[in-house]
Formats: C-alpha cells, structure tokens, sequence
C-alpha cells in the first residue's frame, strides 16, 4: 500500500521528533526544533500534530503497539518462565524494546511529570510490565517449589529496576555495559529466587 502526501508528512515530522527527542530530550524540545529537524515550515505541522505533546503521543501509541508485539514474542520458549535463561530471554526484551524506543521511552518519563496523559501512559506500561512479569514469578517460583505470596512487590521490584536502569544508561553521553543484560539477569533471577 501506498502512502499519501500527507501521510508521509506526518512521517518526516514524527521521524523528526524522534531524532530531536533523543538528542536533547523532550522537555525542552521546541515545535520549531521538530520542524527544523524535518526541514519544514514551522505552520505546516499544524496541520497534523496541534502540539509536540500530540507528535509524541502519536510516537507513543506506535511504540505502544510495537511493544505489545514483542512482548508476545519476548521467547521462543512459549512466553514461560521457569529457568534463568528464560529471565534472560525476558529481560533481554525489555532492554532491547527501552533501546529501541529510547526518545520515546525517556520522552515520556519527562512528559509525565507534568502532564497527565502521559503519566497515564506511563502507568500503563508500568501497569502492563508489572502484571507480565508477576504472572512469570509466579511461573518461576512455583516451579522452584517456592512461596509465590511475594510476587506482586517481586514484579513492582523487578519493573523499578530495569524501568530505572534502563532510563540512566541510555540517556545520552552515557557508559553503556555490554554485560547489562547478563548483569541485569543475574540480579532478577537471583531477587525473585531468594528466600523460602
């Protein structure tokens, strides 16, 4: 399928966004940043976004929609958890997601903090995280033959850290780890396989 005029437009200006947002983050990025980024007319973006708040909520929804399809496929394994390769398999997804949709990720951490749609995105994801990984400490702790009572602040933990981590080490201008993830699996696995 083709894409119109204005479609692909709307493309160059969110492309734009993106690439602003990554470089100098989302609270001070100007509209007149994107359109200069895009090499348009500051007007013409009024057309299709009536805001930077409403480029990075259509940003927001595609990264949403992408992130569910990769959760659904975070391992070949069934989309189980009862090993610790299966917590890499996991935790491995949700770096290379956070990666992927850096400017988007960060820009909606900042934008939260002042707007309420997007610390309403926020929590969702959050929220969404949190759930998909209780019900794997549960899977996981389970087939330890351990309490699964603690999964819940176990997930809370668990979404804190990587949310976190992810949100300091890819910030730009900072070190980043080839061993993240294995460091990352190794500090998960062992919080949700500790204790009785």
């Amino acid at each position: 399928m083709t894409m119109s005029k204005s479609d692909r437009t709307a493309e160059e200006f969110k492309a734009a966004a993106r690439r602003v947002f990554a470089r100098q983050g989302y609270s001070v990025t100007r509209i007149t940043d994107i359109t200069a980024e895009a090499g348009r007319a500051t007007g013409g973006i009024y057309r299709y976004f009536p805001s930077k708040a409403a480029v990075l909520k259509a940003l927001a929804d595609e990264f949403l929609q992408a992130r569910r399809e990769r959760v659904a496929d975070a391992s070949g394994h069934g989309h189980t958890m009862v090993s610790e390769q299966d917590v890499r398999d996991h935790v491995q997804a949700y770096w290379r997601s956070y990666r992927e949709y850096r400017p988007e990720m960060i820009a909606i951490f900042e934008a939260a903090v002042s707007d309420p749609e997007f610390a309403e995105i926020q929590r969702r994801i959050r929220a969404k995280d949190v759930a998909i990984w209780r019900t794997h400490i549960k899977e996981l702790r389970t087939h330890l033959g351990k309490p699964v009572a603690e999964s819940a602040a176990l997930a809370q933990m668990v979404v804190g850290l990587l949310e976190n981590y992810c949100y300091t080490t890819m910030q730009p201008g900072a070190g980043r780890s080839r061993s993240s993830v294995s460091t990352l699996t190794a500090f998960v696995y062992g919080g949700i396989t500790a204790g009785s």
